[in-house]
């Protein structure tokens, strides 16, 4: 039984190189695609975390000690958080091992974007009563980090990070 159709073969037919052809044309748009996006990707964002990697390398025995003497001074610190208006208040409450307020400290928080290191601010905060820092920072809404440093007499004491978000 033979059907009728409209169908007529005609044209090139599909052979070996022309298919070789088309998966040829397929991979290079997709290796030119690649390339130029690795090549913005490289451009825009180096993938270094510090400004002087090397350095901080070298000085990573010392961040050693600094953190096992944080240790054994044994202090607390406590962060809270109060939203006011434009800016965001933060307050840094600190006790020793005695559960005593520690005084004569100079407090500074660091706010880090994680996507980018245009919106990083740094505040000073100023002594409100024993053991009590406070400053406040205008941030935009996201996710923060927050790292804390207490020095006293130009020597850090204490340092810690934080995650902060802001709505």
């Amino acid at each position: 039984m033979k059907e009728e159709s409209d169908y007529r073969p005609g044209g090139r037919p599909l052979t070996g190189r022309t298919v070789l052809a088309m998966l040829a044309a397929f991979f290079g748009v997709m290796l030119l695609a690649n390339f130029i996006m690795a090549r913005q990707a490289i451009k825009t964002f180096s993938g270094l975390d510090t400004n002087n990697p090397y350095d901080t390398g070298l000085a990573y025995n010392s961040e050693i000690a600094a953190a096992k003497a944080q240790a054994a001074l044994g202090w607390s610190v406590e962060l809270t958080r109060t939203p006011g208006g434009s800016a965001t208040q933060l307050t840094a409450t600190v006790k020793d091992k005695a559960g005593q307020p520690v005084t004569g400290l100079d407090v500074s928080m660091h706010f880090f974007y994680p996507a980018t290191s245009k919106f990083d601010r740094e505040i000073v905060a100023g002594a409100v009563a024993d053991g009590i820092y406070s400053g406040a920072a205008e941030l935009p809404p996201g996710r923060w980090d927050v790292e804390l440093n207490l020095k006293r007499n130009g020597e850090r004491q204490f340092r810690s990070r934080n995650s902060l978000t802001i709505e």
